[in-house]
């Protein structure tokens, strides 16, 4: 890469590590490979670098064709089957990868900024769900890995938006450690038949440390 820091925060190489950790799931990564995955990512990094717009979009389209035959036999995304990853370009809005419909060009306007704004600060808009679900109890709470606070709270609204029907959105909260020392932060809200419910979202030794989190999984092997 000629840019010293092409997504926000992040160096080169770390750039080049989320990009793909975004892009290609642990499942797609067996399936494309971890070395051709990564090296697809560096290539179309280099094409969009190059001002190359073009064939970025071509090789976008390209593989989305492709995740989708190696997708096809996989669960739904759902609350119960959440998706790996998230991206923001305005905060509000949490994009799919390879899922949300014209995601090139998408992905295309985040490297033009590699950040959204966040009350006039660059953030990293990536998150990534790397366990749990549904979330209807601590039990099958959702963890999410963000490079921020503001970015993994927003992301909790991000997959709320995305795959929870909700008739009226209540207070979130922020749990106290529980007999086994897990924090979560809860949602209510009330559902489509007028039922107060929760959806929990596991906060546990990332709570006020997000970056040393996420730091840790970018280089995870």
């Amino acid at each position: 890469m000629s840019r010293n820091s092409l997504l926000c925060g992040l160096n080169s190489d770390e750039s080049l590590i989320a990009f793909w950790k975004l892009l290609f799931c642990p499942s797609l990564r067996k399936h494309f490979g971890s070395e051709p995955s990564l090296q697809w990512c560096e290539k179309l990094i280099a094409t969009f670098l190059a001002g190359d717009h073009a064939t970025f979009s071509a090789r976008c389209d390209t593989m989305a064709r492709e995740v989708e035959a190696a997708s096809s036999v996989q669960p739904q995304l759902s609350l119960e089957n959440p998706p790996w990853a998230m991206l923001s370009l305005d905060m509000r809005i949490g994009m799919v990868p390879w899922a949300t419909p014209i995601f090139g060009r998408f992905l295309l306007l985040f490297l033009s900024t590699g950040s959204a704004n966040w009350k006039g600060k660059p953030v990293l808009p990536i998150a990534f769900v790397t366990s749990g679900g549904p979330g209807d109890s601590k039990d099958t709470a959702i963890r999410i890995c963000a490079p921020s606070n503001a970015v993994r709270v927003s992301a909790e609204y991000w997959l709320m938006r995305g795959f929870l029907w909700r008739r009226e959105e209540g207070p979130h909260f922020s749990l106290a450690p529980d007999e086994q020392g897990k924090t979560f932060s809860m949602h209510a809200y009330t559902d489509e038949s007028g039922q107060k419910k929760s959806i929990y979202f596991e906060t546990t030794n990332s709570f006020g440390r997000e970056k040393h989190d996420f730091d840790e999984f970018l280089h995870e092997v």
